[in-house]
């Protein structure tokens, strides 16, 4: 298990930068460019919770595509993200869902309230951004570190900040992520976990999501992994068939 996960003393060091460490952690996480993998998802959730196979391939920084296949091994849903557009082709129900690539709508197949580009992340062992955020506290904890970014710049207060936490090997490898408002409150987290580094990059093979306001717990299961090959021509891209019953939304 990564050392990134678990909670340990800080451990006492010379003082670090925390923007530029955010810096160097940013140019860390510059690969891969494309992943794809076979995965298993178990989902624990008020809606579209149980078991799924899955395939996914991502390309970076917001083009996705996951394809959520039946115990026989045939296509059940198949769902796709890209340049800020998503569309859902529901097998199951006869339904092809379009809109804009919200977290809302990505969340109709993994119900994880992640943006495109935050699940893209995640999935090539990075760390989602936190847009309008700066590092502000940077502290070396056991073997590794514990990077804190928040959109309230210190000494200031505002309610509708949020801030996250990220817990990183020494070789920068992302072990946890914690993103909380302003007053504590949890908004989620996830752990990575069991890497791979065969790549160049460091992957992980173990992905968890907890998100509590939703009673959401998800944990993807990586095998067959593929990092740095160009996905097929067309792979983000799914139009409507014939006789499918169409639904728009936001």
């Amino acid at each position: 298990m990564s050392v990134a996960c678990k909670t340990a003393a800080p451990v006492a060091g010379p003082p670090q930068d925390p923007v530029a460490f955010f810096s160097r952690l940013k140019a860390a996480h510059q690969k891969p460019l494309t992943l794809s993998c076979d995965a298993k998802a178990f989902v624990e959730a008020p809606e579209n919770g149980g078991r799924y196979a899955l395939h996914i391939a991502v390309q970076r920084a917001r083009s996705i595509r996951i394809e959520a296949l039946s115990p026989l091994g045939d296509p059940a849903a198949v769902l796709v993200a890209h340049e800020g557009k998503f569309a859902l082709l529901d097998l199951r129900h006869n339904v092809f869902y379009r809109g804009s690539s919200t977290p809302k709508n990505l969340s109709r197949l993994l119900p994880a309230p992640l943006r495109d580009d935050e699940l893209v992340a995640m999935l090539t062992g990075s760390f989602p951004e936190l847009p309008k955020a700066e590092p502000v506290a940077l502290t070396r904890e056991g073997d590794g570190w514990h990077l804190v970014l928040s959109t309230v710049a210190p000494g200031l207060r505002n309610p509708a900040g949020t801030t996250q936490d990220l817990w990183l090997g020494d070789d920068l490898r992302v072990g946890r992520v914690r993103r909380a408002r302003a007053d504590g409150a949890l908004l989620w987290e996830a752990r990575l976990d069991e890497f791979d580094d065969s790549s160049g990059a460091l992957l992980p093979r173990l992905l968890h999501f907890s998100v509590p306001d939703a009673k959401t717990e998800i944990d993807l299961r990586l095998k067959n992994v593929l990092a740095q090959k160009s996905p097929p021509a067309g792979a983000f891209l799914l139009g409507v068939p014939d006789g499918m019953q169409v639904e728009d939304l936001p």
